[in-house]
């Protein structure tokens, strides 16, 4: 299921890199897929040390019930793992050769105005933050949500032991998924408006995201047998959302300080001229007849 989230969200960010000419988020979708190369690399370690502690009673309980089958997509995750490399190289490759073809429309559309391109190019780059920032956001909601309720609440035998899982299961509900989603819909409106007051909602509950996604690699840290199985997946997921908001909050504030200068008007009117030739194939652009002259 991973996997095939994982591609989806690649194929959609392709498709609108393309379309919207972004060489920055084809820079971002690179160290994307390098990220979930490693990713495809941590997932055959976490399969191979899933039993650690051999002389464990429920250890060995759990591999005489699997015998035979224990490991035995090992094969499919080797295999998973060279797709995974050289489907990045090949990546790597047009990707290259896509950044050399967007440059040439980044100037037609925002000018040669330095000051505003450099805005510009923080616009996009918060932009293609937010995008992954509700990727990882969401993995991880999803996948801690999973171990509460396939994992945890199995092993529940008490009311106590349930009435704590609920409890946790809100939390993380409130706190990651609504949250998460709420304040990057807030960051969304607020860039594409020049609304300074969903950026302040925005960067403090980002604050308030780094502290509950701290505290939960804590809880990894310090009870990592309940965390058996997941351990790897969930504080990697935990180190991406915490870099994720380390370079979202900056960038958001000095999105915040363009405000008013001019780069909303500047990128409505470009792209109202050019709606006509968003979608003509690269290379195929008709030519500017509008001659030039120095005065």
């Amino acid at each position: 299921m991973w996997i095939i989230s994982r591609v989806l969200f690649t194929v959609i960010l392709v498709v609108d890199a393309i379309y919207q000419k972004n060489t920055i988020q084809l820079i971002a979708l690179v160290a994307f897929e390098l990220g979930m190369s490693a990713y495809s690399i941590i997932q055959y370690h976490q399969s191979l040390t899933l039993f650690t502690n051999t002389e464990d009673p429920s250890v060995k309980l759990a591999l005489a019930f699997l015998g035979s089958s224990y490991h035995a997509s090992g094969w499919a995750e080797i295999t998973q793992i060279c797709i995974m490399i050289v489907s990045t190289i090949m990546f790597v490759f047009l990707a290259y050769k896509l950044y050399l073809e967007f440059g040439w429309h980044i100037y037609k559309k925002i000018g040669a105005d330095l000051t505003m391109r450099d805005r510009y190019k923080m616009y996009q780059i918060f932009m293609m933050l937010l995008k992954f920032d509700f990727f990882f956001f969401l993995g991880f909601s999803v996948q801690y949500l999973a171990l509460l309720i396939v994992a945890w609440w199995a092993e529940a035998t008490t009311d106590d032991a349930k009435n704590n899982i609920v409890r946790e299961l809100i939390e993380h509900i409130v706190l990651s998924c609504l949250v998460s989603v709420a304040m990057l819909i807030l960051a969304y409106w607020g860039l594409r408006r020049e609304r300074k007051p969903h950026m302040y909602i925005f960067i403090a509950l980002s604050c308030a995201s780094m502290a509950y996604f701290i505290y939960m690699l804590v809880q990894i840290s310090e009870n990592p047998d309940r965390f058996v199985g997941s351990r790897a997946f969930l504080s990697f997921f935990l180190c991406v959302d915490m870099v994720l908001i380390l370079a979202s909050v900056p960038v958001a504030i000095v999105c915040l300080r363009n405000f008013g200068l001019g780069l909303r008007n500047h990128i409505s009117h470009a792209t109202a001229a050019s709606t006509s030739l968003s979608m003509t194939p690269i290379g195929q652009e008709k030519p500017n007849t509008e001659r030039w002259s120095l005065e």
